[in-house]
């Protein structure tokens, strides 16, 4: 049978391929959004300066402290990487959002798995460049190859676990190839992207490792699956992986996370403790007004813990650095573990 071995979750924030002494663009886009989620509210930029000032945050956003973090970030990058290849994997399942990148309005589901026998890894468009704001724009080459390739898919493997979770209750969306269209992207999303790229160097040391993604809609209304969901979908998908008559390595992976674009390490810290205790009652309660916008994100760590249910690994929290970028308590916070 399939043997789930090993497991990783990694932020992918644009914040971890800057300089420090440029976390400031991404800073310039906050003071622009009229929209921040922030203690399950919306509030505008000025209005969360107001509301944390009592929290001194311009201790936060020095040179000093901003530069150790970013330094930090990088060697926890590092040392992730390695240990993805050093776990001899055959198969890493990596869960993941979109955001407008390859899914579209146009088609929009809850959960999707790529049963391609290629994953499409390409370049940015010009077009889609242009685009970028120049604190999005300076990180971009973390999350594209730095050439055009396909990579192998598991696509023997992902139809196994589609089967599966239909025949327990999750109507997934499937795809084996990614379209190009106007306005979408022809290669594979950022939180995909990073893994490839950042951690793994374009799989030149893993050539022979194959991939396979699941897209959780996390982002974007009206359906949103609920923290719970992802954590019941996340099970299913490593039940199924285990079933599966295959002597195979896998690995899975959480892509994303944690609070951003405003940081709420209250929040950030009670899901961390519930992942490593498997406490699943507080994961349930959690509102989903807390988990809006890039905190979205943390759902694929929730759904890799379900996944990682029964192997007998636990949960090791690497490091968590919240890296604030304004006086508004903007920013992410960045979070590295591994399931051993």
């Amino acid at each position: 049978m399939a043997d789930i071995v090993f497991g990783v979750g990694c932020s992918h924030s644009p914040l971890l391929a800057t300089e420090s002494e440029q976390w400031n663009l991404r800073a310039a886009d906050d003071a622009k959004n009229p929209a921040h989620w922030y203690k399950g509210e919306i509030h505008t930029y000025d209005e969360l300066v107001k509301l944390r000032e009592d929290e001194h945050i311009e201790a936060q956003i020095t040179p000093e402290v901003m530069r150790k973090r970013h330094e930090d970030n990088q060697k926890h990058l590092d040392f992730l990487g390695q240990k993805i290849k050093d776990a001899d994997l055959d198969v890493l399942v990596i869960f993941g959002d979109d955001q407008r990148e390859n899914i579209l309005t146009d088609n929009s589901p809850a959960f999707l798995i790529f049963n391609g026998a290629e994953v499409p890894f390409k370049q940015t468009s010009a077009a889609r460049m242009a685009n970028m704001s120049p604190g999005v724009a300076v990180a971009n080459w973390a999350r594209v190859p730095d050439e055009d390739m396909a990579l192998i898919g598991s696509p023997e493997l992902a139809n196994h676990i589609i089967y599966n979770v239909v025949q327990n209750g999750f109507d997934v969306s499937v795809s084996d190839y990614i379209a190009e269209r106007e306005n979408a992207e022809d290669g594979i999303g950022h939180a995909f992207g990073f893994y490839y790229h950042r951690l793994l160097n374009d799989m030149r040391d893993t050539p022979d490792m194959a991939t396979l993604p699941i897209y959780l809609n996390t982002f974007f209304a009206p359906n949103q699956p609920p923290l719970w969901r992802c954590l019941d979908f996340g099970k299913e998908v490593g039940r199924a992986i285990r079933n599966w008559d295959a002597d195979i390595r896998v690995g899975i992976a959480a892509s994303g996370g944690f609070s951003h674009f405003v940081i709420e390490e209250d929040v950030d810290q009670r899901l961390i403790k519930a992942i490593t205790e498997h406490d699943e009652d507080t994961l349930r309660a959690e509102p989903e007004c807390n988990l809006q916008s890039g905190t979205s994100e943390i759902k694929n760590w929730v759904a890799a813990m379900g996944a990682l249910e029964g192997t007998g690994l636990e949960f090791q929290l690497l490091d968590y650095i919240p890296c604030y970028r304004s006086m508004a308590g903007t920013g992410n916070a960045m979070c590295f573990g591994l399931w051993n």
